[in-house]
């Protein structure tokens, strides 16, 4: 029996990115496949922009937030407005493709019902020149994902994420306390999927054969983007992992850590794992955005003189 498939995804603001992904998803050679895009108030037409382009597609559906109601919000909304058996999650900043992208996740269900989400491999397309300080340790801060091993130890990415419906309800869905807005870099919330998925006895499985690109817009590849990325990663944490005396002084011996390498070396990539861990401390003792604003001034300071 072929499973059902839904691949739902949340667009604002980049209507010919959004059309460019959902061409690749719609040349899915995957049989049994429907498409559920919704359109969080964006202000460029995204909405009609991609209702007069695709509704001649049986299988795709699109809706629209009256107002912004964020990143993860309106993700819950679409996925519980689907019908798969298997919800496919991806952005309207990412390509596919192989036309097998779909067929790739759903296989890896069919060996265990025991297999609860699956993640693939996210491969940057870069619009600028590579930055030398853009390194593996801070590949996370744009979604990158290069391993070639099939793995049960890696957290999913949003981007490129299957999950069993029967699943996504035992759980409740994403977490709506994550979501990112306009103006906001909350993030994480697949972090956190990934972890209550294991914690209700499911497996979460890496394959590297599903594959998506995902695109490197050239504001991205920045100091000022990573810095502040980092400092909302560690403030997120905080908030779907919570935080206790033992992750406090973790905090502060990673900081430490992480800080006597700066000294010795000033490599950028180990100043944005300090800025991670800082903006974690920030929430833990109840810090604010005006804090972490502080704090990615004085980042940005020492930012200017590393490689």
């Amino acid at each position: 029996m072929v499973l059902s498939v839904s691949v739902v995804l949340c667009a604002y603001n980049r209507k010919k990115d959004v059309a460019e992904c959902l061409e690749g998803i719609l040349s899915q050679n995957y049989p049994n496949f429907d498409v559920w895009v919704i359109d969080d108030a964006s202000a460029d037409g995204t909405y009609e922009y991609l209702k007069s382009r695709f509704s001649h597609h049986k299988n795709f559906h699109v809706i629209r937030n009256d107002t912004e109601m964020g990143n993860t919000r309106s993700r819950n909304l679409i996925m519980r407005k689907s019908k798969g058996e298997i919800i496919v999650s991806t952005d309207d900043d990412c390509i596919i493709h192989r036309e097998d992208w779909i067929a790739n996740l759903v296989k890896v269900f069919e060996e265990s019902p025991q297999i609860g989400l699956v993640t693939g491999k996210v491969l940057p397309i870069f619009y600028d020149k590579v930055p030398k300080w853009l390194e593996p340790p801070i590949y996370p801060i744009l979604a990158i994902r290069t391993e070639n091993q099939r793995t049960e130890a890696l957290n999913p990415y949003g981007c490129n994420m299957a999950v069993r419906r029967s699943v996504m309800e035992k759980i409740n869905f994403l977490n709506e306390d994550i979501t990112r807005k306009s103006g906001g870099l909350y993030s994480g919330e697949d972090t956190d999927l990934g972890l209550r998925v294991r914690a209700a006895g499911y497996r979460v499985v890496y394959t590297p054969d599903a594959v998506v690109k995902h695109k490197m817009f050239k504001e991205r590849i920045s100091k000022e983007h990573f810095i502040r990325r980092a400092l909302y990663f560690g403030m997120s944490e905080e908030v779907y992992a919570g935080s206790n005396l033992w992750k406090l002084l973790d905090g502060a011996a990673n900081i430490i850590i992480f800080l006597f390498k700066f000294i010795v070396r000033p490599k950028f990539s180990t100043l944005t794992l300090i800025a991670y861990k800082t903006g974690f401390m920030v929430k833990a003792l109840g810090g604010n955005e005006e804090a972490i604003e502080r704090w990615r001034k004085a980042f940005m300071r020492l930012a200017a003189k590393t490689k």
